[in-house]
């Protein structure tokens, strides 16, 4: 399912997270150059979904089938988050005085951000076919994922900027990232446990074929070096710590992106798995 074409679909269910968490930062420190790089990723999730689709002219049908279909749903979410974000930052950068359409348009576009940061754990975990998905856990997880990237890209905005509250962002950063290393055990742990075929999945992520792309991916670049980098930086000079935090930034991007192929690689149909 994630060979080929499906390629394009985890690479939207990527852009999708990081774009909502992006948005949902910089609106938090009022980043308008954030909110505008967000609003770009999630028109090139659209884009990836497109790609995906077999019949792409044929997307407007999607539209009509949101009580039975988390993609349909995420289309609208997409579209619904592009609209009003262009709006807002219509608003922002032309009628920044007008704080009340300002705030309104800011929050609505910050629930949909949030809405297309989860529905694409949701189209994943509904799945029950697929033990390895169908757990209540993976929204969050994809949502905690999404943030950290979106951060992550909010840190190499604030940089070019005004830093005066990148030590805030840094802080918040350590949080989420050693929240994201405790759901991911969780996940590991409690899908080990739900069944036979899960438990298949899990041994095949962390000792399998799939090993590296967990390993050095998710944990060595997601975790472990953005979370060494974030410590040291604490104590650093101002031109190494520049440094160290751009490094921790495309490493976090990569592992965030290779924690949506792994999970979706490691998932496999419970009736093409051997008996015991």
């Amino acid at each position: 399912w994630i060979d080929g074409r499906g390629n394009f679909i985890a690479f939207a269910f990527f852009l999708g997270g990081i774009s909502g968490g992006l948005f949902l930062a910089s609106a938090y420190f009022d980043n308008l150059t954030g909110m505008f790089v967000a609003w770009l990723l999630s028109m090139l999730m659209g884009v990836s979904y497109m790609i995906h689709l077999s019949h792409p002219l044929r997307f407007w049908r999607m539209f009509f089938k949101p009580k039975t279909s988390w993609i349909a749903r995420g289309f609208i979410f997409i579209m619904l988050f592009i609209g009003l974000t262009f709006i807002t930052l219509i608003l922002r950068q032309w009628a920044p005085d007008a704080t009340g359409a300002v705030t309104t348009f800011k929050v609505l576009a910050g629930i949909f951000a949030f809405a297309q940061s989860i529905y694409t754990g949701f189209a994943v975990s509904y799945v029950s076919a697929i033990k390895m998905w169908n757990s209540a856990i993976v929204p969050v997880l994809f949502v905690t994922c999404g943030l950290t990237g979106g951060l992550a890209i909010l840190v190499a905005i604030t940089m070019a900027g005004d830093t005066s509250r990148l030590g805030e962002l840094e802080n918040i950063i350590r949080v989420v990232l050693i929240s994201l290393a405790v759901i991911i055990g969780v996940y590991l742990w409690n899908t080990t446990y739900s069944s036979t075929a899960a438990r298949d999945a899990v041994k095949r992520l962390i000792g399998g074929s799939l090993a590296p792309l967990f390993w050095i991916g998710v944990f060595l670049f997601g975790i472990l070096i953005p979370v060494v980098i974030s410590i040291a930086t604490i104590s650093s000079g101002e031109d190494i710590a520049s440094g160290l935090l751009i490094t921790a930034v495309i490493s976090e991007v990569i592992g965030g992106l290779a924690l949506r192929f792994a999970i979706l690689k490691a998932g496999v149909y419970t009736p093409l798995l051997p008996a015991d």
